[in-house]
C-alpha cells in the first residue's frame, strides 16, 4: 500500500536547491532573477551566508507603488525564516504553514543549511497525484529545470 501523502517525508516532496539573493540587493533586481529563474520566491541572506528571510512575489505584489529601484530586499521580505527539517512529515509542515499564514518552508538538513524549499503547490502536486493516480511528470524547459510536477 502507497504512503498517505501526509506521511511522506519532506525530502520526498520538496524542491532541491534554491535561489539565494543577498539582502542588500535592489527589489528592482530580485524581480528579474525570480522572473529569470522562474520562481516564486527566493531565499534572502544576510551576513555570513545566513538565511534572514524569504523573498516572494506576494512581498513584492505588496511593495507595489515603492520605487524598486531604490528599495532593499531586507525591506520588504518575509522575515523570520521558517524551516523544516528534510526527514519531517508532509503533516508536520502543512501545520507549520497552517499555523504561520506562509506558503512555502526553507528546507534545511540536520546541519541547519539549506537544502531547499517545500511549497504549499508541491504537496498540492502531490496529492492529486496521489488521489487520480498521476505519475510525475518532468518537463525539461529552462523553467522547469527538469522537475518533477
Amino acid at each position: 500500500m502507497e504512503t498517505r501523502v501526509e506521511d511522506k517525508k519532506v525530502k520526498d516532496l520538496m524542491t532541491y536547491g534554491a535561489i539565494a539573493i543577498p539582502e542588500y540587493s535592489k527589489v528592482i533586481d530580485a524581480v528579474g532573477i525570480l522572473v529569470e529563474g522562474c520562481v516564486h520566491a527566493a531565499v534572502v541572506t544576510g551576513k555570513n551566508c545566513v538565511m534572514a528571510g524569504v523573498v516572494s512575489e506576494i512581498d513584492i505584489t505588496r511593495a507595489y507603488g515603492r520605487n524598486f529601484e531604490e528599495i532593499e530586499v531586507k525591506d520588504i521580505m518575509s522575515s523570520p525564516v521558517k524551516t523544516i527539517g528534510m526527514d519531517n512529515t508532509i503533516r508536520e509542515a502543512g501545520e507549520i504553514m497552517r499555523d504561520g499564514l506562509i506558503d512555502r518552508l526553507v528546507v534545511v538538513d540536520e546541519n541547519k543549511r539549506m537544502r531547499g524549499i517545500l511549497s504549499v503547490t508541491d504537496i498540492i502536486a502531490a496529492k492529486i497525484r496521489h488521489i487520480y493516480f498521476i505519475p510525475a511528470v518532468f518537463y525539461n524547459d529552462h523553467c522547469f529545470n527538469n522537475r518533477a510536477l
